[in-house]
């Protein structure tokens, strides 16, 4: 019993030695999320960098500046009309000159406006766009000041929003169109990434945009980040440039006006 029991137990320890050489190879990670601004751009993105064996992760990016058709990504930036019906059609021009993103698919936005027949009725708006749903709030501050007029509603692929609405009057059926072109799709893709050199607190990795980005699918780009500690601190880096070899190339930084990037 005894040498029956001194077999198992060396089998079982042999068995431990070769599986310990079978364990997850290590590696060193950088991710985070980071809206970015000079133009207003969002980053989410997950690198591994895993030495001989290979590195992989990805990266959705998102700008919201640069005006690509196709993506489902959109931007309420411009100035166009607002059309409010009760009971007839109420004109009134919208200017959204303010753009906050808050992930690569939604932004915060803010601006101006005015009743068409009498400019005096001017109000505020801020609002949300998440992937095809839009909400508004706007704020009366001339004449009536203090009106409020809340909406919600869809984007359609032309950039034509349709939608509901509730006002401080509890006034019924409201009902509100924003034509076709005023709304338009933005930058907005995800890539795997490619190469990955992370450190202590810096890391550098690359990726290629995919096909379907007109004038830009298969461009090479290297990015570079910095972990400076929790976000309180305010001292994360982001740049990022066309690469000229894997991970590798010149880099433009754009300051970070949110999120937080993680490097260990």
């Amino acid at each position: 019993m005894l040498k029956s029991a001194s077999r198992i137990l060396a089998l079982t320890a042999s068995v431990f030695v070769a599986g310990s050489a079978l364990a997850a190879p290590k590696f060193t990670h950088a991710n985070g999320n980071v809206a970015l601004s000079g133009p207003s751009q969002y980053v989410s993105f997950n690198a591994f960098d895993y030495g001989a064996t290979g590195d992989r992760g990805t990266v959705s990016y998102t700008n919201f500046e640069y005006p690509l058709a196709g993506t489902g990504v959109w931007s309420a930036a411009g100035t166009y009309p607002l059309i409010v019906n009760l009971g007839g059609d109420f004109a009134h021009t919208m200017t959204i000159d303010t753009v906050t993103p808050v992930s690569s698919t939604a932004t915060k936005f803010s601006g101006t406006g005015f009743y068409d027949a009498d400019p005096s009725y001017t109000w505020t708006v801020t609002g949300l766009i998440s992937g095809t749903d839009i909400s508004f709030q706007l704020v009366y501050t001339g004449t009536e000041a203090g009106y409020t007029f809340d909406a919600t509603g869809t984007i359609a692929a032309d950039g034509t929003v349709t939608g509901t609405a509730t006002d401080s009057l509890g006034r019924t059926p409201l009902t509100f169109t924003i034509p076709a072109g005023s709304l338009h799709e933005v930058l907005s893709y995800s890539a795997p990434i490619t190469c990955a050199v992370i450190g202590t607190m810096d890391g550098t990795f690359g990726f290629t945009i995919p096909d379907g980005m007109e004038g830009l699918s298969g461009t090479q780009v290297v990015a570079k980040v910095h972990d400076g500690g929790k976000p309180k601190d305010q001292a994360d880096v982001w740049s990022h440039g066309v690469a000229t070899a894997p991970c590798e190339g010149t880099t433009t930084e754009y300051p970070i006006v949110g999120g937080n990037i993680v490097v260990h």
